[in-house]
């Protein structure tokens, strides 16, 4: 008896071992192979980036960096071209810190700079490199954390390389701005929610992907802090053992993997809440939403139309300031040059922006429709992507990898939220009845995906959507690459579930035809 439990031991272990060389080493093929063709699109022929717009400086110039780009004298500083060296600069030193979770991934690529021989003391192509490896790392980890079969994980993970690679999201890798930590940070966050709710040791992995995910993408920018309505959620709600289902939902909770689960949430919505009030009570968050109200009522309410008398009323301001409709904040007609304007600085703000689309629902949709076709653009391209040594001329853009924009752009031009609101709530209703029925182990992983990237693509379309008007399609990126995401996803379940409901018609037992009665044949006389 002894011999036969060693021996069901070592097979046990054995089996174990050969699992765990197989998905190690699945990860490690799929890792390898985005990782490669990554840095192929972004270093072949030549690096590419996305030039600076004005807003990089709040990044690069406050501390701890507090850099400049290098570049020659009568060279465009903005706009035109993708300046990679940055060095310390004397005009930063009296810039504030500027909280972004951004700024890990620059002081990593500041000590990876000389590594890789690159020149400047910060450069972004590190940068570019670094953040080609959290999409790759990314995308092994979710595509193997998924449960099916290694085709499927290699046509999923070169779907996702595709969406990823598109100049739409990767020419932010290597640039001054935040978005780099945002884009990877939701592509973390749905990797890591795979492995939740398993043994100890994925839930602990799982934990700390995703963690780590939600902290670049909520503490990106202030505009993507309403993230953390749909992460924390999805990681507790995730990480509920599905080995108890059936229980009551207290005795679930109580676990120690949920609980585990509940301090990261919690530490992720505390970081959030502290950056909403550093972003409420600063000076530079004070006055950048200003300049968010000012744009939002002269370009999207105050826009010309028959009722900006009416709307300047309901917002209470002069009815003078109709002049200025459509113009935005830094236009030199703007309405920041009326020597009355700081009297109204009071109804400058987004509360009162909130109040007017609250009580103007007609106005909201209208603004919502046009918001939608500003991401349906999906790509701006009045920002340069080559530096000036690509010998392009300036304000050139790459376009090496853009299949999921052509996509885009083969749609309705006006389509907007006509096609959006039907795409969102069918692979909400997907995410839904694939997570009931629970066919294969790796439904619940994708519908918790699914769920969790379609609510982030709603609750990150409403800044840019509603409080901000201007670059709506660059601000948009974030939304468009949860939404994105979840496409490919919500069509596997589609399909996976047709395909066991098939299965499971034919393994049905076909009940036997009834017997026919027996007719008394009559006697046959002789």
């Amino acid at each position: 008896m002894a011999r036969h439990r060693a021996a069901v031991g070592r097979a046990l272990v054995l089996r174990g071992v050969r699992r765990l060389h197989g998905t190690l080493g699945r990860w490690l093929a799929i890792f390898a192979a985005s990782l490669f063709a990554f840095l192929i699109r972004f270093l072949v022929p030549v690096p590419v980036g996305q030039a600076d717009n004005r807003d990089g400086p709040r990044v690069m110039c406050g501390r701890p960096l507090g850099m400049g780009p290098v570049f020659r004298r009568g060279e465009p500083r903005f706009f035109r071209f993708i300046y990679f060296r940055y060095s310390a600069s004397p005009s930063c030193h009296h810039h504030l810190p500027y909280p972004t979770s951004e700024m890990g991934p620059l002081l990593i690529s500041r000590l990876l700079s000389p590594v890789f021989g690159l020149r400047g003391q910060l450069n972004l192509i590190a940068l570019g490199i670094l953040m080609c490896a959290v999409a790759a790392f990314g995308i092994a980890t979710l595509v193997t954390g998924l449960r099916i079969r290694l085709r499927t994980q290699v046509l999923l993970a070169a779907v996702i390389w595709v969406i990823m690679a598109d100049a739409a999201f990767f020419d932010v890798f290597a640039s001054p701005f935040e978005e780099p930590a945002a884009l990877n940070g939701l592509l973390l966050v749905a990797a890591g929610l795979v492995y939740l709710g398993r043994d100890k040791r994925a839930t602990a992995f799982g934990l700390f992907v995703a963690g780590c995910g939600g902290f670049l993408a909520i503490l990106s920018k202030e505009q993507y802090l309403i993230l953390a309505l749909p992460v924390c959620p999805a990681l507790i709600l995730a990480s509920l053992n599905r080995n108890t289902a059936g229980q009551p939902w207290r005795k679930r909770f109580r676990d120690r993997q949920v609980g585990a689960a509940a301090a990261v949430a919690a530490l992720l919505a505390l970081l959030a809440g502290a950056y909403a009030a550093w972003d409420a009570t600063s000076h530079y968050g004070q006055r950048l939403h200003h300049i968010q109200a000012v744009d939002t009522i002269f370009v999207d309410i105050v826009n010309g139309h028959d009722n900006e008398r009416a709307d300047l009323r309901a917002l209470g301001l002069p009815q003078s300031w109709a002049k200025y409709a459509g113009r935005y904040y830094w236009d030199r007609g703007s309405v920041r040059f009326n020597p009355h304007w700081q009297r109204y600085a009071a109804e400058l703000t987004d509360t009162n922006v909130a109040k007017f689309w609250l009580t103007h629902p007609g106005r909201f949709l209208d603004v919502a429709q046009t918001a939608a076709i500003q991401a349906q653009r999906f790509r701006d391209v009045y920002l340069g992507t080559y530096a000036p040594s690509a010998g392009r001329k300036p304000g050139a853009y790459e376009s090496r990898v853009v299949v999921v924009t052509w996509l885009m752009h083969q749609l309705p031009a006006h389509l907007g939220l006509y096609g959006l609101l039907p795409l969102w709530l069918v692979m909400l209703a997907v995410a839904l009845v694939a997570l009931l029925r629970r066919r294969l182990p790796w439904h619940r992983d994708a519908s918790a995906v699914v769920l969790c990237l379609t609510v982030s693509a709603i609750v990150a379309f409403v800044p840019p959507g509603f409080f901000e008007s201007i670059s709506t399609t660059r601000h948009m990126v974030g939304s468009n690459l949860a939404t994105v995401l979840s496409i490919p996803l919500s069509v596997g379940l589609v399909l996976s579930m047709i395909m066991e409901a098939v299965k499971a018609r034919r393994r049905r037992p076909v009940p036997p035809a009834p017997a026919r009665p027996q007719v008394p044949q009559p006697a046959h006389r002789s």
